[in-house]
């Protein structure tokens, strides 16, 4: 059986994350019979995000290989992760692994952990999307730290692939190099195949402080949520149970006799 000749690149800015070195052994040695894993000549580039990824691009398509599999250096997708290729590979032009961002949505007053998935709303843009535990699906965007493109998908992509969007006037940032892929593909009727099984894990750095008051946030909600949803429906419960015992007192033979 031909093997997929797929080449993993991994933007860096000089370090990659252990565990992730680990896992590309342990691809090799799960998948080296149905992958061939290619290598970059260099893996760390320091460079900004785009001009990375486009020259990574750029190298890929100078190569005979089906697939480019992007992977940041502080992302470690799980051991199956390469199942995208050898399980589902005849399902999709483009796939990913969803992955946590420590981050502030926008009507958020404190950064959350969010999961960078999008799905284009009627005005054109994309929007976070919830992430459900398990299933698969198609949808219109993924952060990049762990896509899966195939050639034919860059091919009818103009450079640059990879850019990053400012407002002409206020030079605000109004998307990163990410988005602006998935919108371009998007534009091309392209979507992301995912598989809410393949997790991947993400080292970042961030404010302990914040991490703090984000869990005291989480836990108050899950304190109103319980008040304003379990609670009474857990008393409506009550009430059924109340009701149904009250009907079966002193039904011995065929009526429901509840426990005391």
């Amino acid at each position: 059986m031909k093997k997929i000749k797929v080449y993993v690149a991994i933007p860096s800015l000089g370090t990659v994350a252990d565990l992730l070195l680990f896992a590309l052994r342990e691809w090799e040695h799960d998948y080296g019979d149905k992958i061939e894993f290619v290598f970059p000549k260099t893996c760390t580039y320091r460079k900004f995000h785009d001009f990375a990824r486009n020259a990574i691009v750029e190298e890929f398509l100078e190569t005979d290989c089906d697939i480019l599999w992007f992977i940041d250096s502080d992302v470690v997708p799980c051991r199956r992760a390469p199942e995208l290729s050898t399980k589902h590979g005849d399902l999709w032009e483009l796939a990913g692994c969803p992955y946590p961002v420590f981050m502030k949505p926008k009507g958020y007053k404190r950064p959350q952990v969010v999961f960078c998935v999008y799905k284009r709303a009627e005005n054109g843009k994309l929007h976070a999307a919830r992430v459900p535990q398990e299933g698969r699906e198609f949808v219109d965007g993924l952060a990049t730290g762990c896509i899966f493109i195939k050639r034919e998908v860059l091919e009818k992509l103009s450079p640059p692939y990879f850019e990053f969007k400012f407002n002409p006037e206020t030079r605000a940032m109004e998307y990163g190099e990410d988005l602006g892929f998935c919108l371009k593909t998007s534009d091309l009727g392209y979507q992301f195949f995912v598989d809410y099984e393949l997790i991947c894990k993400h080292y970042k750095t961030v404010d302990l402080l914040e991490v703090n008051n984000y869990a005291i946030e989480y836990a108050k909600e899950a304190v109103n949520n319980y008040d304003n949803m379990i609670k009474p429906a857990v008393a409506k419960l009550a009430e059924k149970y109340t009701a149904l015992k009250a009907q079966s007192q002193g039904r011995t033979k065929s009526g429901l006799i509840l426990p005391d």
